[in-house]
């Protein structure tokens, strides 16, 4: 599948959306039918109205349909033999056809409607979207389900596991294109990370900041959180120093994502800028990176399906622990958000047990911002204790493979 042209060289948005559109006719033809049956679902119904969209909502239309219309509403039925049906029960939108069988007219009560296929389908079951474990699968207003209770009772069942388990999970479609958006943030970091955007004793952690920005901005893509750059110094023992000038021996860390074709990135990377007369990055110093990669290991080996987050937190921990690793770990989902839904493996203010979120179970097919930190001591800076940031966009398929094949290259020289 083609993505890009050149290296970065961003597709003309009418490429994209097709592409986008592709992908979203391949999972909802093939991966929709498939987690209703593994779900135990016979019917799953996303409603929601303009401008208080569903977070599902827009990954289940066309690129060109930007909002709900009205009061939006989106069934997916399968029936105990088998049969799968994509229904839409809003307004007709032709840009719904390829995708969609309408079932609405407006000729009448469209909460009538509603009701009335649902019960033609007769579901046992209609899981709509309500939960305490995701915010993204928590998209049903309370308006909204007073209306749907009144004419189904107790046929409706809150449910954000299908929620969760459409939005974490990716197709072979999107394992092929992530890589590639991937590497388009990678590089723009490389372009950040040189003497071209650097100069030593001028340029601040801010200035830097917005040169990522405003180049996110100018290849028309979004960023979905600004970056942050820091950097730690030798004599500022235990400080991540922020809108400060850079200066030669810094290390510099810098946390962004982009999102280009419905997809995520989340990534952090460290630069060491060379002092006069150094032509190397400090031994010790990428001594710190070997360990963090070795922490990146660790707990690479303890995803293991079926584990929670809990269970991968804590066994990826206790094997760092007793190889000596000063360590911390708070994993998260990735994919249609940046944040994204699915299991929590351990959080930045709470390096234990993680209720709810830590309890999901970890499924194939998802994707992750393996997001870590160690402490390592650096000789070279009189013993000086050094945090090595580090996060890498992965997928998890069963086996284990990082999108980039310079991973390991998360410290770039500078200079």
């Amino acid at each position: 599948m083609e993505l890009l042209k050149k290296e970065n060289d961003i597709l003309p948005l009418r490429k994209q959306y097709e592409i986008q559109d592709g992908i979203l006719k391949d999972r909802l033809e093939n991966l929709m039918p498939k987690l209703l049956k593994e779900q135990g679902v016979e019917m799953w119904l996303v409603i929601c109205r303009e401008y208080n969209e569903d977070p599902v909502y827009k990954s289940l239309t066309p690129s060109l349909v930007k909002t709900a219309s009205r009061l939006s509403c989106l069934a997916f039925s399968i029936d105990k033999e088998g049969n799968y049906e994509a229904i839409n029960l809003g307004r007709p939108n032709g840009r719904l056809s390829p995708y969609y069988r309408h079932a609405y007219t407006t000729k009448e009560n469209q909460y009538d409607v509603i009701a009335r296929v649902i019960k033609e389908k007769n579901p046992d079951k209609v899981a709509v979207n309500i939960s305490d474990v995701s915010g993204q699968a928590d998209g049903l207003s309370k308006c909204i389900w007073d209306n749907l209770y009144e004419r189904l009772g107790d046929r409706l069942v809150a449910d954000g596991n299908m929620a969760i388990r459409w939005l974490e999970t990716r197709t072979e479609k999107e394992m092929e294109i992530y890589p590639q958006i991937y590497k388009i943030a990678m590089d723009i970091l490389r372009e950040a990370y040189s003497l071209d955007v650097i100069s030593p004793g001028v340029t601040t952690t801010t200035d830097v900041e917005y040169y990522i920005m405003q180049r996110i901005n100018d290849m028309g893509l979004q960023a979905w959180f600004a970056p942050d750059v820091d950097v730690q110094r030798q004599g500022c023992n235990g400080k991540r120093m922020s809108d400060v000038v850079i200066e030669k021996g810094d290390i510099i860390h810098t946390d962004w994502g982009i999102e280009y074709m419905g997809l995520h990135t989340d990534s952090q990377r460290l630069g060491y800028l060379l002092k006069d007369g150094e032509t190397e990055i400090p031994a010790g110093i990428l001594e710190g990176v070997k360990i963090g990669n070795r922490f990146q290991d660790i707990v690479r080996e303890n995803y293991i399906t079926g584990r929670t987050g809990n269970e991968i937190f804590a066994a990826a921990m206790e094997q760092a622990k007793a190889e000596g690793i000063r360590r911390m770990l708070y994993t998260h989902p990735i994919g249609f958000y940046g944040h994204g839904a699915g299991p929590t493996i351990g959080l930045y203010d709470n390096q234990g047990f993680v209720p709810v979120a830590g309890e999901i179970k970890l499924y194939d097919d998802t994707c992750y911002a393996l997001e870590l930190n160690i402490t390592h001591s650096i000789p070279e800076w009189d013993g000086q204790d050094v945090a090595f940031y580090m996060e890498e966009t992965i997928t998890y398929t069963g086996g284990k493979n990082y999108f980039n094949d310079d991973f390991r290259d998360v410290m770039i020289k500078i200079g």
